[in-house]
Order: structure tokens, then sequence, then C-alpha cells
């Protein structure tokens, strides 16, 4: 702004002189001869001195009309100068060597080319702003596009949003239908187990949101708990898509000490409209993949139902993994991924022929080598369920032994995970000890003996065969009569 200031004096300063020089001396020059002439008439002053006076009246106003044209000139040239550029492109060039010479062009090219800077950074910061904003969309659309855990893209979204407007926090509550309350989803900046367990309607700043289902915007304080979930400033709106609420989206906290602007309300509101349609859609998918769920699994009793040898197998599979996690003490999603998967575990047998399904005898080498598609079959009939994707590598893997000798992929050792060594076994036990069309059920002694050889030579895992039989010790596993 102090050079600014004294460029602008320096050239008003010069303009200002040429002035003087060319109208103002002069009127002063003539005033004071017309008052000499009217006192003292032609003796007050002589011929000699009139003329001199008058010559040095002109020369001063010829020499001030010089330099102001000179002064103007100089301006309009680079006026002139200036408009033959390419607008669209400043050429910087011209104006810096403009600016290292003197005089009112140069400090004119040097305020110009400050200008030009400052526009520069201006349009820069703004390109910048749009590509950021350019970003965040970007990233969203490709995560509702590609991820396929519904939770972890919940999780990126808000964590994306977060970051856009240089907040503290945010939250993603869900709307629980039966009870009408809202659940933290997912939380960013903040402890879950600061979360509250759920908001009812009209609850803090979330659960107004929900019972309006309208925005908030809640500007920042001068007193206020930073650290409170839901201190200003704060911005808030309503997860709603076809009339329907899911739920609401909370930022609150930011990092500058400025607050949120309405413009960021109005980006918050426009992404909770695509929150709430990827929660629609989660929905719609789920409802779709449990029916088709439960027709590959109706599928799968139908082929059972085909074979009165294997007729009620994978349910007693089922009740046998089961019953060996929960004494391995896993976890409940475990417990429902063994349940799934050892449903379905031979749906892949729906592509076997039934002339190989229900041969009397043993099977030839080639009939053997076509049975044993039947886990890659089933991987394939399985595997569009995003929902059940846990399930996919435990049928396709249910016939793989630790020695690398089971199919279809010849895995070995630790390459085989747990819940899949559990539903080899489990297939393993109920196979023997029930009756088949080439062989009689064998005893419990003689699978015991069965099994343990298989532990032995390194086939299958020996601590799920210990638990196995501890269960049938304890008679909580039994086999069919």
């Amino acid at each position: 702004m102090q050079i600014k200031s004294v460029r602008q004096e320096s050239i008003l300063r010069q303009f200002g002189i040429y002035f003087i020089v060319a109208s103002v001396i002069p009127f002063f020059t003539f005033l004071y001869l017309l008052s000499q002439l009217a006192t003292g008439g032609k003796e007050a002053i002589s011929g000699f001195n009139l003329i001199l006076l008058v010559v040095i009246a002109g020369l001063l106003a010829v020499l001030g009309f010089v330099g102001a044209r000179g002064f103007l000139t100089k301006i309009t040239l680079l006026s002139s100068r200036l408009k033959k550029e390419d607008l669209g492109v400043i050429d910087k060039a011209t104006i810096l060597e403009l600016a290292r010479g003197e005089g009112e062009v140069a400090l004119l090219a040097r305020v110009f080319g400050d200008i030009t800077g400052k526009l520069e950074n201006n349009v820069r910061q703004l390109e910048e702003t749009k590509m950021a904003l350019h970003r965040v969309l970007s990233k969203i659309g490709k995560a509702i596009s590609s991820v396929e855990n519904f939770d972890l893209l919940i999780q990126f979204i808000l964590e994306t949003i977060v970051e856009a407007v240089e907040a503290k926090r945010g939250v993603i509550f869900s709307l629980d239908e039966e009870k009408q309350v809202l659940l933290p989803k997912s939380a960013v900046g903040i402890d879950k187990g600061a979360l509250p367990a759920e908001l009812a309607f009209g609850q803090e700043a979330a659960g107004w949101v929900a019972k309006e289902r309208k925005p908030l915007f809640v500007p920042s304080l001068e007193e206020q708990e930073t650290d409170s979930l839901f201190a200003p400033p704060l911005i808030a709106t309503p997860l709603i898509v076809h009339d329907k609420l899911w739920g609401v989206i909370t930022i609150s906290g930011k990092k500058d000490s400025a607050g949120f602007s309405e413009d960021e309300l109005k980006i918050l509101s426009n992404l909770g409209f695509q929150i709430a349609v990827a929660f629609e859609n989660a929905k719609l998918n789920s409802e779709a993949e449990k029916t088709y769920f439960e027709t590959i699994s109706a599928l799968a009793l139908a082929v059972e139902a085909k074979d009165t040898y294997s007729n009620g197998h994978s349910q007693r599979v089922s009740e046998y993994a089961g019953k060996i996690a929960e004494r391995l003490r896993l976890s409940q999603e475990v417990l429902n991924t063994l349940a799934d998967a050892a449903r379905l575990h031979d749906i892949g047998k729906i592509g076997i022929a039934d002339d190989i399904l229900k041969k009397p005898g043993r099977l030839t080498d080639e009939e053997m080598s076509i049975m044993r598609q039947h886990p890659a079959i089933g991987e394939g009939i399985v595997k569009p369920l995003r929902t059940f994707r846990r399930i996919v590598g435990p049928i396709r893997h249910h016939h793989e032994l630790l020695d690398g000798s089971g199919y279809p992929d010849g895995l070995k050792g630790e390459e085989i995970p747990l819940i899949t060594r559990i539903l080899t076994v489990s297939d393993i036990f109920d196979a023997v000890t029930s009756n088949r069309p080439y062989r009689k059920s064998l005893t419990m002694e003689e699978t015991r003996r069965e099994l343990q050889v298989m532990v032995e030579k390194g086939k299958i895992d020996a601590g799920v065969v210990t638990t196995l039989f501890a269960l049938v010790d304890e008679r909580k596993i039994i086999t069919a009569p």
C-alpha cells in the first residue's frame, strides 16, 4: 500500500508541475502585466520588459504543453502496446521491460505488474479450490462405484467431507425405523466410546435435524465446549431421498478460527442426498442378495434331495462346524460365516451330471476329475453375492488339505484359514459317519482312527479334530443313526 501511494504521488506531482508550467505561471505573468499597466501606464513598465515577460510566459506555456504532451504520449503508447497483446495471456516480458526504466511509464508498469500478479494469484487460488472440490467429488464417486463394503464406503465419504471443509469432527447417524432413534454409523475425529448409543428425535443437534427434517447451521460462539460432539460451529443435514429419512450427518468444529459458511452447508446438503441414495441402494442390494441367497440355498437342498445318501448333509456339516467354532471361542461373525458356507458348500454339485452324483460305486478317474470341479462351480454361483463374499473362500477350498494334496488349488498349511479347516473336518466327519453307495458308515471308533491317520499324515488340522471328538465324547455332537 505504501509503495503504491508513493508511485501515485510521483505521477501526480509530475503532472502538477507540467500543469503549473503550462498554465498557472503564464496566467499570473499576464495578470502581473495587466496590473502594472492599469496602475502606472506605459511608464510603469518598459517595452523591452513587456516583450521579455510575454516571451517568458509563452516559452513556459510551450514547455508545459510539450512536457504534458510527452507524459500523455507515454501513457498512450503503454496503453496501445498492451492492447496489441493477447489479453488471454498477458506478456510479462513487456511489463518487466517497461518496469526496468525510469519515469512515469516505469512506475505505471510496476503498478500494473503488481496488480497482474495479484490477479494471477487469485485465479490460481480459485483453480486450486475448483480442483480440490473436483477431487472430493471424484473420490466419493469412485468410492460409491467401487467399494463393496457399505460401512467402509460411509467411513470413506465422511473422512473426505471432514477433510474438505477442514472440520475437527464428523458423525453419520443411521435411522432405526423400528425404534425411531438415531444410531451412530460412522465417526471421524472422536472416540467411538464418546458417541451416544442412540439419539431420540429432537435430542441434540442431530435429533433436531431428524425431527424437523431440515439442515442446521450453528455459528461459532464465544463460550463453548470445544471438545463436545455438537459444539458450535456446526453444520448438519438430514439424509433424505424419495421423502424417506435414512439418517443425519453432522460436522462440527473448525481447525482454524473461522466458522462454517452457508456455502459449506449447501455442499453438505447436496452430499447428504448422495449419502441417502447410498443407504437406499445398500438396503435394496442387501434385500436382493438375501433373496438370491435363499434361492440358491433351496437349490442346494434340491441337489441333496436327489441323492438319498447325502440328504441332510449340509445341515449336519453346519451343525458340527458351528459347535467346533463355539468351543474354540471364535467370534459371532465367524459362526455366521461357517453356517452360511456349510449350507452352500456343495452348491456346485448342481453342475455335475446325475449319473456321476448318483453312481452306486466308486467313481472312475475321469468321473472324479469332473466331481472335483464342484468347489469352483460353487464359487462361481456364490461370488456375485457381495454381502456374502466372505463365504466364497470356504466354499472353494473346503476340499483343500494341509499337505497340498487337496483340490482345486492345492493349498498348503497356513494358506488354508482356520474357518476353512473347520469346514473341511466337519465335511469329512459327516461323510465317513454316513452311508454311501460304495460303503457303509464307519463306527465312531473307526471314524476316530480314520481322522487321526489324516492328522498324522498332515492332511487336516489336529486342533480341530481334537475339539471335534471332545464334543463327541461330551455327547454334544451326535451322529445320525
